[in-house]
């Protein structure tokens, strides 16, 4: 269903961040937001699967089982009540506006890393800047695991992140990009 999801969106290139956002890793809002009011808040084994899994996306993005686990961490950042993941839609708009070079696994990567630093580090929860450099790291060695098995799917905006990074520029770069795109439209 979530492979159908992406397949569809193609011709919905301009649709804004947050519906694209809500279309793929809500495609059931309403039964889990039930469910998720049914539910308790999110287990010790639940938040050690969600690092475990994000930690397996960012090292092995084309495993056979990356699919079910990408489906796995959507439904469960949608359900879970005390673990909110903000997004920030402007912060890399190369990866919304394309369907091609794995564009949407790197995104929703973005949101995988950060909810992935949240369970580490709930006391920094607030701290956008940190869950958003989370994110983007994660999202970052996953395309560089991604270009190890498939060296056609090179983005070279996302090689400048990473020229970025090597030379210690990139907190800076993003946190620029953060306080002018993110903070004040943050959408959680």
């Amino acid at each position: 269903m979530f492979e159908n999801m992406m397949n569809r969106s193609q011709g919905l290139r301009t649709i804004p961040f947050a519906l694209y956002a809500l279309i793929l890793l809500f495609p059931l809002l309403v039964s889990t937001r039930v469910r998720a009011e049914e539910r308790g808040p999110s287990t010790a084994e639940e938040r050690a699967k969600v690092i475990d899994l994000t930690h397996k996306l960012e090292t092995d993005p084309l495993n056979p089982q990356a699919e079910e686990w990408r489906v796995w961490l959507a439904k469960w950042i949608d359900e879970v009540p005390d673990v909110v993941v903000p997004i920030c839609p402007p912060l890399l708009p190369q990866l919304l506006r394309s369907n091609r070079n794995y564009a949407h696994e790197l995104a929703m990567q973005i949101v995988y890393s950060s909810t992935a630093f949240i369970v580490e580090h709930p006391r920094q929860q607030v701290d956008q800047q940190a869950v958003f450099q989370a994110g983007v790291d994660g999202m970052l060695k996953s395309y560089q695991a991604l270009l190890k098995a498939k060296p056609k799917a090179r983005w070279y905006f996302l090689d400048s992140l990473i020229d970025m990074r090597d030379k210690g520029t990139l907190k800076e770069y993003l946190r620029k990009q953060i306080d002018d795109n993110c903070i004040s439209g943050l959408q959680a």
